[in-house]
């Protein structure tokens, strides 16, 4: 038996140890695609079949609005924020407070953030309400999805404004930390059951999710309580 799993990359670097304490436990293995909540809504709403989906809660309700998942099979089980990546030692850089993170962001040279991701089209929103965006905009990077990380990585661009669970999947680069509190977005991430599913074993994975092993090994990969 193998599931099927739409998963938003904001598990790309979780999912791994999830995925192999299951098969653990139960000896199942599971075929997970990863994307962001807004494309794999999409595909679900054109009739994409899987058996779970692990998306951002608007995600989730946006599924259950067009009655595509098992209403009494979600679970909201982790937490993250938005997070700033840097190639350098994070000490070139100071986004402790609202006034030192506009400075940092007005400074860099390139920065980059996802068109359609989460993270990516809150910033989008936060630069506006700050008044910053006719600063920004030409110097930044915007792909439709993926890990920012690799163009921080890469050297394309200098920042990089991903979820602080996606930077966290890509080696080699500085976690700068999280943005200020007052500027934060929380994203809050739930697991369903597609109604399409015929698949009992999708109950075990959701089961899984909720355990203490589980929930204290989700901080090593950027989610908090």
């Amino acid at each position: 038996m193998t599931l099927k799993i739409l998963c938003s990359t904001a598990f790309h670097a979780a999912m791994p140890e999830l995925l192999d304490t299951f098969n653990q436990q139960y000896a199942i293995t599971c075929n997970v695609s990863f994307g962001t909540s807004v494309s794999i809504v999409e595909k679900c709403q054109n009739g994409a079949q899987a058996d779970l989906v692990i998306l951002t809660q608007p995600g989730i309700e946006s599924l259950i609005t067009h009655q595509l998942l098992k209403i009494d099979q979600s679970y909201a089980f982790a937490k993250t924020g938005v997070g700033i990546a840097a190639i350098s030692n994070s000490q070139d850089y100071d986004i402790s407070s609202k006034k030192s993170f506009i400075k940092t962001l007005l400074d860099c040279k390139t920065i980059g953030y996802t068109k359609h991701g989460a993270s990516g089209m809150f910033f989008a929103r936060l630069i506006k309400e700050l008044g910053i965006s006719e600063q920004i905009i030409p110097k930044a990077l915007n792909p439709d999805g993926g890990l920012v990380g690799e163009l921080v990585k890469n050297g394309q661009v200098e920042l990089g404004i991903q979820l602080v669970s996606e930077i966290l999947a890509v080696p080699g680069i500085t976690l700068l930390g999280f943005l200020p509190e007052e500027l934060q977005e929380w994203s809050i991430f739930s697991v369903a059951k597609m109604k399409n599913s015929i698949s009992d074993e999708s109950e075990l994975f959701i089961q899984l999710l909720k355990t203490p092993l589980i929930q204290s090994r989700l901080p090593n990969y950027g989610f908090v309580s």
